[in-house]
């Protein structure tokens, strides 16, 4: 009796073992890759270049040129973004209602979705840095003060957003240029309609992908993972 109670006892620990091994597993377990859909011109562009990099990443990116790009193109993936070499004319605002969380890194197509205002946006030419203006923000990347995204001089992007807008980057001497900035899900636009998902500005101007830094890049992933949590706890 006294042996088949302990062999009782013995099953019983390798099953708890068993279980809280199993349990702590699923726990750290990853929750798996983020589905990015890339919008960009076409060929001939750094596009892969970047792709290449957000797949290092573990994203699993689908790129879409923007002449065959529709609104109902976005259903299934977790975040989109929007390469600074799409033709604005061909992706116009189908992006504005996206109920998935969007990174705009051309300008104009971030106007026409009503992240700033129709004339609102330009560029710095001949730059290299940027301020952070709120290093405490996921954007941030843990930067902060003064920061070299670019190797050499070449063009950032900039806009001026809304009152209800998240502003963590700016040009340096002037927090009314924002190069990166956010909406968080529901906070009202330019034209005071809330935003259906977190939607970002990026400075990244074409043709100076291969001009980023590391800290350029660190920005550049931040916006990604900020904008594709879409304000889940």
């Amino acid at each position: 009796m006294k042996r088949l109670l302990a062999l009782c006892l013995i099953g019983v620990t390798l099953v708890l073992i068993a279980a809280c091994s199993n349990s702590s597993q699923s726990a750290s377990a990853p929750a798996g890759p983020i589905k990015m859909l890339y919008l960009k011109r076409g060929e001939g562009t750094n596009d892969p270049y970047v792709i290449s990099h957000f797949e290092k990443l573990g994203y699993t990116v689908i790129d879409m040129a923007d002449n065959v790009f529709k609104a109902e193109s976005v259903k299934g993936y977790g975040v989109v973004y929007v390469s600074p070499t799409v033709n604005s004319s061909r992706i116009d605002a189908q992006l504005k209602s996206s109920t998935v969380p969007v990174v705009y890194a051309k300008p104009q197509v971030a106007s026409i979705s009503q992240l700033t205002g129709l004339l609102d946006y330009n560029e710095l030419s001949a730059a290299k840095t940027v301020q952070i203006k709120d290093a405490k923000h996921p954007l941030a990347a843990g930067l902060k003060d003064q920061v070299a995204v670019y190797k050499n001089e070449g063009k950032i992007g900039y806009a001026l957003p809304g009152k209800e807008a998240i502003t963590v980057v700016t040009a340096p001497g002037d927090d009314k240029k924002a190069v990166v900035f956010a909406y968080e899900k529901g906070a009202k636009n330019i034209s005071n309609e809330p935003v259906p998902a977190r939607q970002v500005f990026f400075y990244l101007s074409a043709g100076e992908e291969m001009n980023q830094t590391a800290e350029g890049f660190k920005l550049l992933d931040a916006a990604i993972q900020w904008a594709a949590q879409n304000g889940q706890k």
